[in-house]
């Protein structure tokens, strides 16, 4: 139960990824080679994370795997398949997620990232009687890896 408690709290605290703590900028248009604008990496942690949520929202798997690793491993044991399959359960047992967090901290140093999130969680099951309600507060720390430009996520755990 307590890795099922953990997986779903990392699992929905993806889901309140929605925007990174950076001010919002008005975008100006791109002149090829005049003008370049270099999205910094925590926008684009922000972006992987908004990315998820909307996955998770959307109930659509893939998109939330695709910015898995496929190294992907957690202190609980997990690796990416063992992640799939939980992620299948997940959205086959529960539905009306609902998330509030605090704006993450997000840290950067070279092609490593951790993103630090503070949460509160809820959801409601499809079947009562199966499987209980969650309400689940807490802390985690989300690990990145910056690879061929993209950064994805390879070990999340609660933080002690």
């Amino acid at each position: 139960m307590k890795r099922a408690v953990l997986v779903s709290a990392l699992i929905l605290l993806a889901a309140a990824f929605v925007r990174c703590n950076s001010p919002i900028t008005e975008e100006m248009p791109s002149i090829p080679g005049i003008t370049s604008q270099k999205v910094s990496d925590e926008d684009q942690i922000a972006a992987v994370l908004t990315d998820i949520h909307q996955g998770i929202q959307s109930r659509r798997i893939f998109k939330v795997l695709a910015h898995i690793s496929r190294s992907y491993s957690d202190p609980e044991g997990m690796d990416y398949t063992a992640l799939q399959n939980y992620l299948n359960e997940f959205f086959k047992n529960y539905k009306e997620v609902r998330v509030t967090r605090v704006p993450p901290r997000v840290f950067v140093q070279g092609t490593r990232a951790r993103v630090v999130e503070t949460f509160g969680t809820r959801a409601e099951p499809f079947n009562a009687e199966k499987n209980p309600p969650l309400n689940i507060q807490g802390q985690v720390n989300i690990y990145l890896e910056k690879v061929n430009g993209e950064w994805q996520i390879t070990e999340w755990s609660r933080v002690q």
